[in-house]
């Protein structure tokens, strides 16, 4: 019984050491790669060569603005950070990640959704675990132990023990840092911008004659970052995205700028993918009236 018990214990200990080592290996090769956006930004991209603007977004940001469309049409150089499945707080740590790996940019464009326009959960994001690569760095570590509230708490340790995140997420982290090791330049989904788009056809929408609604943004989570920026002297504009059957109107007295596209496209069914998201038709006409807005500002 009890040399059964000692091989229970090695072999536990055995699987764990073995184990880690095959997360450890995961992790680097995840890190160094282009298959998720905080490691595209990293390695994909020269932090000497400043930016002029960057996005951030759910996947609303992600498939409405066309970076590689903006840059042509008004000759500047930006990128797209936006995640699917992320909310305010997910794209506050994106844009601390885009300034820390020593990026700079004159402009922020940050997509914002309805559902943050007051205020955001504190639970973590269910696409955060994109992140856990970083876990070294202080600013991805203090978001992870701010809001994952699991006893283990497997991402805020993983710096020290990733077996544990790497096997819950073993199929969003272990499968792409595989693929990552034979191809590192492989991207989940996005291209060489970072831009992604939803295909003409979609799901069958009901028109319905859009009220006008007078909403103010006032989550607190949008005062740090416009502070974070200024301290990196960089200017937050903030864009409101198409909405099917919807139309806000937003106050003026902000400290920051609103592009109000919310019913930009007049509801036209051509140019929906589903509700909230564009199509490849509509993300074409966004963008260029989103460059059309955005050329008063640049210098």
């Amino acid at each position: 019984m009890i040399k059964f018990i000692k091989k229970i214990i090695f072999y536990s200990f055995l699987t764990f050491i073995l184990g880690n080592i095959i997360s450890f290996s995961a992790n680097y090769f995840l890190k160094k790669s282009q298959f998720y956006k905080p490691s595209f930004l990293v390695n994909g991209f020269n932090p000497n060569e400043k930016l002029d603007y960057f996005i951030v977004g759910s996947s609303r940001g992600l498939t409405s603005l066309d970076s590689k469309q903006i840059d042509e049409s008004l000759d500047v150089k930006g990128i797209n950070l936006s995640m699917d499945d992320t909310d305010l707080k997910t794209q506050f740590l994106m844009i601390k990640h885009f300034f820390k790996s020593g990026f700079k940019s004159e402009y922020l464009i940050l997509s914002l959704d309805e559902s943050h326009f007051i205020n955001t959960t504190k639970n973590l994001g269910s696409n955060d675990y994109r992140f856990s690569p970083f876990i070294d760095r202080d600013y991805v570590k203090s978001h992870f132990k701010s809001y994952e509230k699991s006893i283990l708490k497997i991402i805020t340790n993983s710096n020290l023990n990733p077996l544990f995140n790497y096997s819950y997420h073993n199929f969003e982290l272990l499968f792409p840092a595989v693929l990552s090791a034979l191809k590192p330049k492989f991207r989940n989904k996005f291209d060489e911008k970072g831009n992604y788009s939803y295909p003409n056809s979609g799901v069958k929408l009901l028109y319905q004659e859009p009220k006008v609604e007078n909403l103010k943004i006032s989550n607190p989570i949008l005062i740090n970052i416009n502070s974070f920026l200024k301290q990196n002297n960089c200017k937050l504009i903030i864009y409101i995205g198409p909405y099917f059957n919807k139309n806000y109107v937003f106050e003026n007295n902000y400290n920051f700028t609103i592009i109000n596209h919310s019913n930009i496209l007049k509801d036209d069914l051509d140019y929906y993918y589903d509700y909230m998201h564009v199509n490849l038709k509509g993300r074409k006409i966004c963008s260029n009236l989103f460059s059309l807005d955005f050329k008063s500002f640049l210098k």
